[in-house]
């Protein structure tokens, strides 16, 4: 079977909101082993919404719809799938004594308009909202596709979708086979170059498919396989994961779509028992923010410097005013010199530094995208590194992936 998904709301069309709706609700059909095939946007319109419901039935067994069921008068999502059905709406009393009770306990005045968040489609079966007062459809139709009704915001879309359409869905439409993807992360080589080295493994793998993404600084390859079972699936996952790393390896550092490069770091130093800090000037504390935003960050993690100007860097970090003088900021000196008065200052195993020119203008006759790395590791000899970036890049992306 196939299915559509219809995100309203005026502001995505807009491109004032990523629609991170549609993404989810894909990935989620997706490993119930529903197709989908269409994914539509449409505006705060019941003419515009009718329309592009009336679009889907003809190509669609399945429409989730999500977005436009809070009380204002341009939520109207509700109101369009009772006109596209011919159903009328019902009030569910014990929802709206909730909604009330909600109001009450915050002491704030409800409007009579709130009423529409305690509607549902006459016949359909209910879907509770967990974190959040509007309630959810799903009708099964006899003639057409089935429709399901989700709200917008994504922590109760999210919540009601997992908590309680999964289960239906799971009801109605019983899988002839599983699907389980598994993502893969790469970093340090471009999407281009990994896609030709991987060239043979994609052509000869039909399960899994392998498809690739850039996302953040970083390359992802997710594997989709489907069987009979999930020991069978997660057998062909590892068979082509093999062939993918016996070619790549060198760049692979985890695995898991929430994972991130942060988050391995943070867990090597918390299993080899490390503690880092670190002394920014251009970057501007994104490095110590970026690890910081990691749980368990504490364990690795007690403070470090943002030294910006070059008085910083000589109040705070103690370093001698003739190594700046007499290099430059922009040069390898500064930056041993950086790294390891941060480790010794804040007596941590690792001191790491950066300092360099962000742009848009040139520094110390240094043009916008050269930057210095230093690496202080106990009592082995400080490293650097010298990188060179687009001087096209904005200061925010030559900062981005300086850190990365």
């Amino acid at each position: 079977m196939n299915s559509e998904i219809v995100t309203v709301g005026t502001e995505l069309l807009l491109g004032r909101i990523d629609n991170t709706n549609a993404r989810f609700i894909a990935d989620q059909l997706a490993q119930l082993g529903i197709e989908s095939h269409f994914q539509t946007v449409v505006g705060d319109n019941e003419d515009r919404i009718v329309a592009v419901l009336n679009q889907a039935a003809t190509r669609s067994d399945l429409i989730i719809i999500c977005g436009g069921l809070g009380p204002t008068v341009d939520d109207m999502t509700l109101a369009s799938v009772s006109k596209y059905l011919g159903l009328n709406l019902q009030v569910d009393e014990t929802q709206f004594s909730q909604i009330k009770a909600h109001f009450n306990r915050q002491h704030r005045s409800m409007t009579p308009e709130n009423v529409k968040q305690a509607q549902f489609l006459a016949g359909a079966k209910i879907l509770p909202n967990d974190v959040g007062l509007a309630l959810g459809d799903f009708v099964k139709t006899v003639k057409g596709p089935d429709i399901a009704v989700l709200p917008g915001p994504p922590s109760e879309m999210e919540t009601m979708f997992i908590n309680h359409l999964v289960p239906l869905l799971e009801e109605t439409y019983p899988v002839q086979q599983h699907l389980i993807s598994r993502v893969l992360r790469f970093y340090g080589i471009s999407e281009s170059m990994l896609m030709h080295q991987l060239n043979d493994v994609v052509i000869s793998n039909t399960n899994p498919s392998i498809a690739s993404y850039a996302k953040n600084h970083e390359i992802l390859i997710r594997l989709t396989a489907q069987g009979k079972d999930d020991d069978q699936i997660n057998q062909l996952l590892d068979i082509t994961q093999t062939q993918i790393l016996a070619k790549v390896d060198g760049y692979f550092y985890g695995t898991g779509s929430k994972n991130s490069l942060a988050k391995e770091v943070v867990m090597q130093l918390k299993q080899k028992g490390l503690t880092v800090t670190a002394a920014e000037s251009l970057t501007g504390g994104l490095f110590q923010s970026t690890i910081c935003s990691i749980a368990g960050a504490s364990k690795v993690f007690d403070g470090g410097f943002v030294t910006y100007a070059n008085q910083a860097k000589k109040d705070l970090l103690h370093i001698n005013a003739q190594i700046i003088d007499d290099n430059g900021v922009v040069s390898k000196q500064t930056a041993i010199a950086m790294a390891s008065q941060a480790r010794k200052i804040m007596n941590t195993d690792i001191g790491i530094s950066f300092t360099g020119v962000a742009g848009p203008d040139q520094l110390e006759g240094h043009p916008a995208g050269t930057v210095w790395i230093g690496l202080s590791f106990g009592d082995q000899q400080v490293k650097t590194q010298l990188e060179q970036y687009l001087q096209t890049d904005s200061r925010q992306s030559i900062r981005e992936k300086k850190v990365y």
